[in-house]
């Protein structure tokens, strides 16, 4: 049993990865089978992997055909952005409250290295990659929530951060829009992490909700929807 338990966290972890490295496209049709042959595991705990990733709303499951990427509807967005700003805010506080203390500063620290390489990625010459981008983000925002250790929490938050994947939100544009508009996204991005930082560093915690808000509204906004009419 626990061999299965992991084969089927292995299907699942390898295609999140491959959705989060835009490895899968959308309006694409995968094949389970084909892909638990290439992972070299059965169609079981592929199906179940599967499961999972259409309940978490990754994926659309298609009957006797295979499966897409889930396009994100506004009800999505608008359910992911309650529990991104209520979780983020709750925890982000939680570090200001406790800074200057050990473990807040590491914290701190772990997200100032994922801005700093995120400064990186946007400052190449070359083209820059959105999925190391949005890799290095999730660990900026994932930071804060396990300071408070609790994986029931990081657990219900990755079930909705996905939701403002860039290269996932605006697929709809060509690909020179979809350039600019994420360049363009991922420039302000930097300020409000930034902005973020020296709001947790200040222990003002309504500094730090302001703070977490401005850049939660700013993704929405990237989706097209303001934060009005999230509510």
């Amino acid at each position: 049993m626990s061999e299965y338990r992991s084969l089927n966290l292995l299907a699942y972890d390898h295609l999140r990865r491959m959705i989060y490295e835009g490895e899968l496209t959308f309006n694409t049709i995968y094949s389970e089978t084909k892909l638990a042959r290439e992972l070299a595991v059965s169609r079981t705990p592929m199906r179940d992997a599967l499961n999972r990733l259409s309940q978490e709303r990754y994926i659309d499951i298609l009957p006797n055909r295979g499966f897409i990427l889930h396009t994100p509807t506004k009800d999505d967005i608008h359910e992911a952005y309650h529990v991104r700003l209520m979780i983020e805010v709750y925890c982000a506080q939680i570090v200001a409250q406790h800074y200057p203390d050990k473990e807040s500063c590491t914290t701190i620290e772990q997200m100032e290295i994922a801005l700093n390489l995120q400064r990186h990625l946007l400052e190449e010459d070359t083209a820059y990659s959105l999925s190391e981008f949005w890799l290095d983000d999730l660990v900026f925002h994932k930071s804060l929530l396990e300071h408070l250790n609790i994986s029931s929490l990081c657990t219900q938050y990755d079930r909705y951060m996905h939701i403002f994947m860039p290269h996932h939100l605006i697929e709809e544009l060509d690909i020179h829009q979809k350039q600019a508009r994420t360049f363009e996204r991922h420039q302000s991005t930097l300020v409000e992490h930034a902005a973020i930082l020296d709001a947790l560093r200040s222990r003002d915690t309504d500094r730090v909700q302001a703070a977490v808000r401005t850049h939660v509204d700013s993704s929405l906004k990237a989706l097209f929807i303001s934060s009005e009419d999230a509510f």
